[in-house]
């Protein structure tokens, strides 16, 4: 009888074990919901603005912005707590971007009316859409955004010549007149005008380097890795565009314009570029060159000067960036103007006075041999 006490003690002790599993399972599951509640509770605080402190505050978007970026934003002003809930919901409301400007917004808002305040175009900082041409140089480039008031000439000047920005592209170009040429990329922008900055070099600074930044998006790494395996340098290709840009009226000749060049570059026989365009850059761009024109002193004169000139002569676009990287492979060194802009190639001296003859009698029909 003595040895079934035990077993009965053990016995007890098992249910009082399972019971205490059993009491701990539910509390976890207890702790579980209480703290899903109790940040469910927290994150539509956040969301509804059920208990929140009243404080009016700036926000200043300084080109169109993503949900996640102004989430983000909102988050370290302290308006929000919670991000991902900011960019969910203005998910849920098919929102997909937010306009630049100076905004005012306050921390009691819930999210539904700070994305209402944050997309209203009424700012304290008016923001203008400049559309920079394929083509442009910096003295039209600048024009136009002296004209729409994003900057004054004077500042735009003594930062393009002078400030030493650090895009890796940049790193070979020397120190010298227009050495921002060709990289000021040709796009639709979003400005700050008519600010009280207009006059600070700073601001200057701002709006150049959108445009060197959207240059290093827009060269991507694949045209990185042509431009490498081809030898060459951006700077190179940067100028090469800039002559194609310039000189091919039809996109189809794109290409074979980029060829021609690289055909007399890299001949014995053809020591100079004899492109017209590149007088005109040094001229001011007269509609018609003369003789003392093409006997011009400078280096852009590419007719008493060997190889490419020492800038891009405009920005180019990408079509012509890709025409340089990629050129056509043919045997053509010149090549004539037609009245409608398409060109007459030709792979020999002869062929080419042919053509010019050929033109100047009223054979527009001519077609490359």
């Amino acid at each position: 009888m003595a040895s079934k006490k035990p077993r009965k003690i053990r016995k007890i002790w098992y249910i009082l074990a399972g019971m205490m599993n059993t009491v701990s399972y539910i509390l976890l599951i207890v702790g579980i919901s209480l703290a899903l509640s109790t940040f469910g509770i927290l994150v539509a605080n956040d969301v509804l603005a059920l208990i929140k402190d009243s404080g009016e505050m700036t926000v200043e978007l300084k080109a169109e912005t993503t949900p996640a970026e102004v989430a983000l934003l909102l988050q370290e002003k302290e308006a929000i707590e919670y991000p991902w809930a900011f960019e969910l919901f203005s998910t849920l409301k098919k929102v997909e971007s937010f306009p630049a400007g100076t905004f005012t917004i306050d921390t009691s808002m819930d999210y539904n009316q700070m994305i209402s305040a944050l997309r209203k175009t009424t700012t304290s900082l008016a923001v203008v859409r400049v559309t920079i041409p394929e083509g442009y140089n910096l003295k039209d480039i600048c024009a136009l955004l002296v004209e729409k008031n994003v900057v004054k000439e004077d500042a735009f000047w003594e930062v393009a010549n002078n400030y030493d920005f650090a895009h890796e592209m940049l790193e070979d170009v020397p120190m010298v007149e227009n050495r921002l040429e060709g990289y000021l990329f040709p796009d639709t922008y979003d400005f700050y005008a008519n600010s009280d900055k207009i006059n600070d070099e700073n601001h200057a600074i701002d709006v150049i380097n959108k445009m060197l930044n959207n240059f290093v998006k827009k060269y991507t790494k694949p045209m990185r890795n042509l431009t490498e395996s081809r030898g060459m340098t951006i700077a190179d290709v940067v100028k090469v565009a800039s002559l194609i840009e310039k000189e091919a009226q039809k996109d189809d000749e794109r290409t074979v314009i980029g060829g021609v060049i690289y055909n007399r570059l890299g001949s014995d026989n053809f020591p100079y570029l004899q492109i017209d365009a590149s007088i005109l850059y040094a001229t001011g761009h007269k509609e018609q060159l003369t003789a003392e024109d093409l006997k011009i002193d400078s280096p852009y004169n590419l007719h008493t000067n060997s190889g490419l000139p020492p800038t891009a002569i405009c920005n180019p676009g990408i079509e012509c960036l890709m025409a340089a990287i990629q050129p056509e492979n043919h045997k053509y060194y010149y090549y004539v103007a037609k009245p409608d802009g398409s060109h007459i190639f030709s792979k020999n001296l002869d062929a080419h006075n042919k053509a010019k003859a050929d033109i100047a009698a009223g054979k527009y029909d001519v077609e490359t041999p």
